[in-house]
């Protein structure tokens, strides 16, 4: 099979050949591959459906990540919502890439910069990995549009960052089951859209900050969504938070 790279693609869109994808998006599509599969084995195995010809059938061009069957694209673990609304997955999108989902692949190294080349993200999920290192900052300046963060089940260290409340899109943050250490920062309390945050399983100390109480983010309305643990036990906590509570994460 021959797999056709970047510099392909670019021919193509040049000469007047492009598919349903957004020819910047595919471009970025296939450079991630190029980079994220010399990172390691376990990179290449999650993405080694990432190469052209795409299915024949999903477009009138032999590269189209995204394709016209529905918002999950011809590349797994890649979705095309496009900024629609729609819960339909059979409804496509526009062709632009907005979810990365590469989850329970056991990948490696650090979360990886290259995510930046997909700028429109709403969605970035790369659980139940080995991924290593902190988190970084490049997550508020690439993806100021985020919607859900998902790190969980991987060996993050470090502390939760303050700078994650510059993402005011945000409305779920699962980091629960990494190395994290430290307390959860108050400045997450003032981030208007969160719902969801996921915690559990770290080694984190403290309180919950007195910055939720006031329900800011409309918690009592919407149904915030806090797992922790607490004195061993797992709890679920909806709509009221015990703040000031000592909590073992």
């Amino acid at each position: 099979m021959k797999y056709l790279t970047a510099t392909t693609l670019v021919t193509c869109i040049l000469t007047g050949v492009q598919g349903f994808t957004v020819p910047d998006e595919a471009a970025a599509a296939l450079t991630f591959y190029d980079e994220m599969s010399k990172v390691g084995p376990t990179w290449a195995n999650a993405l080694s459906s990432w190469h052209c010809p795409t299915p024949a059938g999903s477009s009138n061009v032999s590269c189209d990540p995204c394709g016209v069957d529905s918002w999950w694209g011809n590349f797994a673990h890649l979705g095309c919502r496009g900024g629609t609304t729609q819960d339909d997955a059979t409804i496509p999108g526009r062709g632009i890439v907005t979810n990365l989902h590469v989850t329970d692949e056991h990948i490696t190294g650090p979360v990886p910069q290259q995510t930046c080349l997909f700028k429109n993200l709403k969605e970035l999920d790369l659980d139940g990995g080995n991924l290593s290192g902190t988190i970084p900052e490049f997550l508020t300046t690439c993806f100021p549009d985020l919607n859900e963060l998902d790190l969980s089940y991987n060996q993050l260290t470090g502390t939760v960052p303050a700078f994650i409340s510059a993402i005011k899109t945000m409305t779920e943050l699962e980091l629960e089951s990494n190395k994290l250490t430290g307390t959860i920062p108050p400045e997450l309390g003032s981030m208007p859209g969160l719902t969801s945050i996921r915690f559990e399983n770290n080694k984190m100390v403290g309180t919950i900050p007195s910055s939720f109480r006031g329900c800011p983010m409309m918690c009592c309305a919407s149904g915030l969504h806090v797992l922790l643990k607490f004195k061993g036990m797992q709890t679920i906590i909806y709509g009221q938070l015990f703040y000031g509570t000592r909590m073992i994460l």
